[in-house]
């Protein structure tokens, strides 16, 4: 399947305005109509997106120097480490994203040599195209950025990588993580955002991360401490907060415990088939896009508002009100698509 590069740049539709889309039309209003966000982000996102820099680095270190990367004379896992240093909103969160870090670099650095590296964080514009017709959208373009693409050595087929952090289980086939990729969407427009770049992409390799769900461990209120005869806490209770090098300790060796339950990669194929059904999904849900922003209302999903967690615009929704009441709160950007370097 061909896909053509368009002059005229249109909105772009990512895969994250999608599902976002999908999760909450007024959501995706206050987002990506209205530019919108929270003034701090949820940690998972600020986790994922930490650990996602680093994985940025790692990958470019196995890039041969004439690609314009450091090369193969700056080790990759001080590379990913030092795109994180000092970013994190806290010790313990740092530690979180550090001890992933190298337990991903210490599961998957023998099998760096599998691969050529062709291009890391590689960001596209492309047509979208009617499935029925293949006439040219006049409303959007399809954008995204690619976390990687690389060619197996062994038989010369290109791979587009995706890199992603997750809370839920993924070290069997049968965990849901695994079973839902069948309709996710995303793998095909990236398959589609490679081909725009030249890359006729073979498969997608997933490479996923599970955050450990261990939190440091706190002092015992002193209204709840309870002591033994000798005048020591119980065994379960703290006298203070643990360190963040007695949590770097305590995380360190839970994942060297069970590597395979944190870090795993499945090669996901791509159908034409498939594709087709992407296309359709993203035609229709652009369209409904465009409709709700001319009528200028989408509405609420109340099923969204805790799936994961609590949404940061539950304040907003909740009593009715407009996020420019809650300045502390809430900030406006004229970037739609702060993830994309060209992409307002």
């Amino acid at each position: 399947m061909k896909v053509y590069l368009l002059n005229a740049e249109l909105p772009l539709l990512t895969a994250s305005r999608m599902r976002c889309f999908r999760a909450c039309p007024r959501l995706h209003q206050l987002r990506y109509v209205e530019g919108w966000r929270p003034a701090v982000e949820a940690e998972a996102l600020r986790v994922g997106t930490l650990v996602h820099a680093g994985l940025e680095a790692w990958w470019r270190g196995w890039m041969p120097p004439e690609a314009g990367c450091p090369g193969y004379d700056v080790d990759p896992l001080d590379l990913a480490l030092g795109a994180v240093a000092g970013r994190a909103i806290d010790p313990y969160e740092q530690v979180r994203v550090e001890e992933l870090l190298l337990g991903y670099d210490l599961c998957w650095r023998e099998d760096a040599a599998l691969y050529e590296v062709i291009a890391v964080e590689a960001e596209y514009r492309c047509p979208q195209l009617n499935p029925a017709t293949f006439a040219r959208s006049r409303t959007w373009e399809l954008g995204g950025k690619i976390d990687a693409i690389a060619r197996r050595r062994e038989d010369g087929r290109v791979l587009v990588v995706e890199h992603k952090t997750t809370s839920e289980s993924i070290s069997s086939d049968a965990d849901h993580y695994w079973q839902k990729l069948a309709l996710d969407g995303q793998i095909s427009g990236y398959v589609l955002g490679a081909e725009s770049l030249g890359h006729q992409v073979d498969e997608v390799l997933y490479d996923v991360i599970r955050k450990p769900q261990q939190r440091p461990l706190r002092a015992t209120p002193f209204e709840s401490r309870k002591y033994t005869k000798d005048g020591k806490l119980y065994s379960a209770q703290r006298e203070n907060d643990e360190t963040p090098e007695e949590y770097r300790a305590r995380i360190r060796a839970l994942i060297a415990e069970a590597p395979f339950d944190f870090f795993q990669r499945r090669a996901i194929p791509r159908t034409e088939s498939q594709i087709r059904d992407y296309m359709q999904d993203a035609w229709q849900q652009g369209r409904a896009m465009r409709d709700m922003e001319l009528d200028g209302h989408a509405p609420r999903n109340p099923d969204a508002c805790h799936g994961y967690g609590t949404c940061s615009f539950w304040l907003v929704c909740s009593t009715g009100s407009h996020p420019s009441r809650f300045p502390a709160e809430y900030r406006r950007s004229d970037d739609m698509n702060p993830e994309l370097d060209g992409g307002k």
